[in-house]
Order: C-alpha cells, then sequence, then structure tokens
C-alpha cells in the first residue's frame, strides 16, 4: 500500500546516505578535513552500526578512542555550545556497538553533567542554564545504560519544564540549574522557539518529547507520556516546516515513537511528512 512503498522509500535514501557518507571516511577511521567542523563524526558510529557497517563504526571507534578522547572521558573536539548533546551521541553509538571500552569513559564523564534539578549542562563545569537538547539525549543515554534514577531525575525535570510553559504558541526550552523555567522578558538567557515562525530550533521541545516517550517505553510513566503528547500536539499548531525541514528531525522522530506508542496517527503522519521531506531534497550522490 501507500504506507509500505513510502517506506521503502525512506529505506533505500538512508542506504544511499550511509553509502556516501562511507566513501568521507578517512583510512584512519575519522572524519575530520580541514574543511569541516571538527566534531562532525559525533552521529558516524550511530549510522554505521544501524546499517550494518560495522567494521566501518569500529575503526571510527578506535580512532575516538585513540585521538578523541580526554583522560576524563570527555570528547576533545566539542565546544561548549551543545556539547553534551554530541556526547550522547558517542556514547549511544559505541554502547550500541558493544564498545563498552568506549562507552563506559563517556558514562562517566556524562553523569557528572547531571544538574541538580535534574537536568543535564553542556559541560561537566556546569553552566548558567540547562536547555532541553541536551537534557533529553542524555536521559536517553542513561536508559541506554539503565540508570534509571538518573534518567527518573530528567524525566522528572523535563516534565515540570513543560506544566510551566505559559504558551503553547511556544516553547522555552532553557530552565536554571534547578528546573525553574528561564522566561521573563527582561533575563538574557531566557530562550524559546516561536511557533509562529519558520525556521526554529524544533529539535529542542522534539528531543523531550522523544527522552519522555522512551521514558515511558522503559518504566511506564503515564505522567511522562502526558508531557510527550502535550509537546506533540503544540507541534500541531506550528509554522508549516515544523515536520518539513532539517531541524525538525528529532520531532519526527519522537512523533514516531509517540504513534508506536499511541497509534495516533496525526504523529505517524507528522513523521513521514520530515521523511517525505528529507527524500524529496536528497543529492543525486546521496548526501543532503
Amino acid at each position: 500500500d501507500e504506507l509500505m512503498a513510502k517506506l521503502d522509500t525512506y529505506r533505500a535514501a538512508a542506504r544511499r546516505g550511509v553509502d556516501w557518507l562511507l566513501t568521507r571516511q578517512n583510512p584512519d577511521g575519522s572524519f575530520i578535513r580541514e574543511d569541516l567542523q571538527a566534531d562532525v563524526y559525533h552521529k558516524g558510529l550511530y549510522a554505521l552500526s544501524l546499517a550494518g557497517h560495522s567494521l566501518e563504526a569500529h575503526r571510527l571507534a578506535n580512532w575516538i578512542k585513540a585521538e578523541g578522547l580526554g583522560a576524563d572521558g570527555r570528547p576533545k573536539h566539542f565546544d561548549q555550545g551543545l556539547a553534551l548533546y554530541k556526547t550522547s551521541w558517542i556514547f549511544q553509538g559505541a554502547h550500541r556497538l558493544g564498545r563498552f571500552d568506549l562507552s563506559y569513559p563517556i558514562l562517566l564523564y556524562l553523569q557528572r553533567c547531571q544538574a541538580p534539578g535534574g537536568g543535564f549542562f553542556q559541560v561537566a563545569e556546569g553552566n548558567d542554564y540547562v536547555e532541553s537538547l541536551c537534557s533529553a539525549w542524555a536521559g536517553v543515554s542513561c536508559l541506554y545504560a539503565g540508570l534509571t534514577t538518573a534518567a527518573e531525575r530528567c524525566a522528572t525535570h523535563l516534565i515540570r519544564q513543560v506544566h510551566q510553559q505559559p504558551t503553547t504558541g511556544r516553547f522555552y526550552y532553557r530552565t536554571d540549574p534547578f528546573g525553574t523555567l528561564l522566561c521573563a522578558a527582561d533575563d538574557p538567557l531566557t530562550a524559546f522557539i516561536d511557533g509562529s515562525r519558520p525556521g526554529q530550533g524544533y529539535y529542542y521541545p522534539g528531543m523531550a518529547c522523544l527522552f519522555l516517550c522512551r521514558y515511558h517505553q522503559a518504566l511506564g510513566s503515564k505522567d511522562a507520556l502526558a508531557a510527550a503528547k502535550w509537546l506533540f500536539e503544540s507541534s500541531l499548531t506550528w509554522a508549516d516546516d515544523s515536520y518539513a525541514s532539517p531541524p525538525a528531525g528529532k520531532s519526527a522522530l519522537g512523533a514516531a515513537v509517540y504513534f508506536a506508542i499511541t497509534g495516533d496517527e496525526r504523529a505517524r503522519d507528522a513523521a513521514c511528512r520530515f521523511a517525505d521531506h528529507m527524500t524529496a531534497h536528497q543529492r543525486p550522490e546521496g548526501a543532503w
């Protein structure tokens, strides 16, 4: 039927993307190039292992362990902007691959980044605020590792962040380290996505929705699923590109998992909108 045909198209596009990615890997396993930002490899382990290219994934893991990891388990190439988000990608990719010699040192560093309120700082030294992208993806990492207490603290933080939202037209994605929403107009730390405007950072609420769905899958939390529902239904009121632009990838995955849990066809359709957009914009060589 039509949906199965779409899924075949999506799988083919993913395979073309990975085939292109393999042409960019250096002989030492890295993806470092002078014309690219140094940390572009952060999703590589996950993508290669998921696509069945375990040899190439292990080559990248070997390079990260030898060249890209600090003595404290902190990846070396990441700036402080969204460092823990990217660190969590490496942890999850290595853990899925069974590279515990890489994933466990990173996990120990990741645990040091949890803030007093249950969210996660971007770096272990702490930040003035906690935001939902790093927090939620680190929370998923805790689920991978079976750290249910840390995951519960993160879920409680994100549920509280949802409950503090003053309007469905915006999503304020920062709190202070203790979990109080930063939403005052005169506070320089206040930041939000404006659902009435295109080109927003949809990954901030999208990743929160994804983690809360994963947390519900793991531990059966009704409160987490209710907060995920609020995030998903809010996204349906946003601009037309909210599921038709690259920043919508986390929202789309969150919607797909929400559909798997609830059967809500609106979530399935939202995820397909994103996949349709991405397949339509894939370049002939497989890249985007």
